[in-house]
């Protein structure tokens, strides 16, 4: 009989979780024991966290019964600070659960996006509608890509490893659909999706390039003392980072200097053009930018809610949703980053329209992707 190895968590490390899909480095634990591994699949409350491909194996968490992770905007980070029980089982023992979870890739919902620009507002409006299954960036996905694009392993291996994923994330019974939202790296992934799951519908959520950077430089930088920044240490750190997740990083010059501002021009135009090229390959999606939701927040939530077929009688709870923070007490909350009093200099400026003009097609801060909806 197939076991899970399960461990009491006693204390998290750090504050927020790692990136490496490894427990010991996010929880100290207690009492260890087996479970067969069927529990995983049973147990309502227990979800994948992530995919440790050091040591060939998945984990899971368990969270308290009144943790409902579909209403979580970050989903990994909810997992992290409210866990009590870690599980884990090897990838083979991971594969075989999976199949037998049942999929109707016609109730899959997939959203797309840059990052910055409304995909946590439109997870928080899926996740109103009665029926719907939220499940807004787990870790795993993210995994999935720095597995794929550092070649951890070959691609008949990985591509099984996602599907299994999939399947497990959406483990529970959705009566309406299941609403996947990756970070903004996962649309590397989009391909696959396409491959596997031909009959879902995909949501690109997007943003004009200028206000997307100061939004990024605001929500991910170190503040206005950033600006103009030339330490070489940070820089060697962000590529580290997002070299794995963004193929233009990783693949930049290394004796050309990668300033903050660069380093995320390069994942708005990669985003950008990886849409461009799903669209062009035939994958079916709908775009919005983020202007819709500030002039027509209302509309556009119909329009996407009807493009995905689950659209509900009673609206009052979007239309609620539509007024709040989708990240509320979270360090990404309009409270937090309204702190970070921020302006893009000329320099930062001067890197973004370099890497346009530098760009196959992509030249304009405002580029308007295919099938944009239109109020």
């Amino acid at each position: 009989m197939l076991t899970a190895t399960v461990f009491e968590i006693i204390d998290r490390i750090g504050e927020r979780p790692s990136l490496q899909g490894d427990i010991r480095r996010d929880f100290r634990f207690g009492e260890r024991a087996q479970l067969p591994v069927g529990e995983i699949l049973e147990n309502p409350y227990i979800s994948l966290y992530g995919l440790d491909f050091e040591n060939r194996r998945a984990a899971f968490v368990e969270t308290p019964a009144d943790v409902d992770l579909s209403q979580a905007a970050f989903y990994f980070g909810t997992q992290f600070e409210k866990a009590t029980r870690a599980l884990t089982i090897p990838f083979e023992a991971m594969i075989q659960l999976a199949e037998s979870v049942p999929m109707d890739d016609s109730r899959l919902i997939f959203i797309h996006s840059t990052g910055r620009c409304g995909s946590t507002l439109a997870s928080q409006i899926f996740a109103q509608v009665p029926g719907v299954m939220n499940i807004s960036e787990p870790y795993a996905l993210s995994q999935l890509v720095i597995a794929r694009n550092t070649k951890k392993a070959a691609e008949d291996e990985l591509v099984p490893l996602f599907a299994a994923t999939i399947r497990l994330l959406c483990k529970q019974a959705a009566g309406t659909a299941w609403v996947v939202k990756g970070q903004s790296f996962v649309i590397e992934l989009g391909d696959w999706l396409h491959r596997l799951y031909p009959r879902s519908r995909n949501i690109f959520l997007y943003r004009h390039a200028e206000t997307w950077l100061l939004s990024g430089l605001r929500a991910y930088g170190r503040g206005a003392e950033e600006a103009e920044d030339t330490n070489m240490e940070r820089e060697k750190q962000r590529r580290g980072v997002l070299g794995p997740l963004v193929p233009a990083i990783a693949q930049y010059d290394p004796d050309l200097f990668l300033s903050h501002a660069g380093c995320l021009s390069l994942m708005w135009l990669t985003a950008m053009e990886r849409y461009v090229a799903y669209c062009n390959m035939g994958m079916e999606m709908l775009a919005i930018r983020y202007a819709s939701w500030l002039s027509a927040p209302g509309e556009t939530a119909e329009a996407m809610l009807d493009y995905c077929g689950c659209k509900p009688a009673d609206m009052d709870a979007v239309y609620q949703t539509l007024n709040r923070d989708s990240q509320a007490d979270t360090h990404l909350s309009r409270d937090v980053l309204e702190q970070r009093k921020r302006a893009l200099t000329e320099v930062e400026l001067g890197d973004l329209r370099r890497h346009l003009q530098q760009h196959a097609f992509i030249h304009e801060a405002d580029y308007e992707v295919p099938n944009t909806l239109k109020l």
